[in-house]
């Protein structure tokens, strides 16, 4: 049986960042490449590590069993995934020539939009949950009208990617890396707070997603308080 939600978030995903594309084109490629092309590989990866991740630390006896391991709905470790899809496409970069966190910069923009975009698929998926309010959305199998985080989500991860575009040639790539995983570790980290966990702790995803943001947040400041690299360049020159 077709999944359509977790379909219909995977064409949401890929699709709307390569529309985005038109506007705001890949430059690290030598030609001009679509989104489609490049990220695929690297999403594969990460979805691939994530998935493993996630089966060697809830069901380490399911590692054997490949029909458990393809149930991808059943869990997917999001960072690990992350870092998996980074080198991926840092080792891409590499074999092309080009600096890896050039690359990577040239690709988190994008890769923001087609986050936001499976955020925003919760319509789509299990519902948008949140906390309870007078106007909102009404998830599915549920009585309560409740503030959809994850519309709210998707809206504050776009507005990261508009500001981190803006900022390719002006910061150093590097930096404008750090800033799409501050946007995506803090955007988790308050998101988790109004979604439905079991138990009164801490979940996995929630500690780990503080956590990337406790390590990206001092190098994003850094990349922020050290000025445009040209900048930097032309006053060594006038020394």
């Amino acid at each position: 049986m077709i999944d359509v939600g977790l379909l219909l978030t995977m064409i949401v995903a890929v699709g709307v960042p390569s529309l985005v594309a038109r506007w705001w084109p890949l430059t690290t490629f030598g030609e001009p490449v679509g989104f489609l092309d490049v990220a695929i590989w690297p999403a594969m990866v990460g979805l691939g590590v994530g998935r493993l991740v996630a089966v060697a630390l809830d069901g380490p006896s399911s590692l054997g069993s490949l029909s458990d391991l393809l149930i991808i709905r059943s869990g997917v470790e999001f960072w690990p995934g992350v870092a998996a899809a980074m080198l991926a496409a840092a080792w891409s970069a590499h074999r092309s020539g080009v600096a890896s966190f050039d690359r990577l910069a040239d690709l988190v923009p994008l890769a923001l939009i087609g986050y936001a975009g499976y955020e925003a698929t919760c319509l789509v998926r299990d519902g948008c949950y949140g906390p309870e309010t007078s106007l909102g959305i009404r998830p599915p199998g549920t009585s309560t009208t409740m503030l959809p985080v994850g519309i709210l989500a998707a809206i504050a991860v776009v507005v990261g990617a508009v500001v981190l575009h803006r900022q390719l040639g002006r910061r150093a790539s590097w930096a404008v890396v750090m800033g799409g995983l501050t946007v995506v570790a803090g955007v988790r980290s308050l998101a988790a707070i109004w979604l439905p966990h079991i138990g009164d702790g801490l979940t996995r995803q929630h500690w780990s997603s503080i956590a990337v943001l406790l390590a990206t947040v001092p190098a994003l400041t850094a990349g922020v308080l050290g000025g445009h690299p040209a900048t930097r360049e032309r006053q060594l020159l006038d020394r």
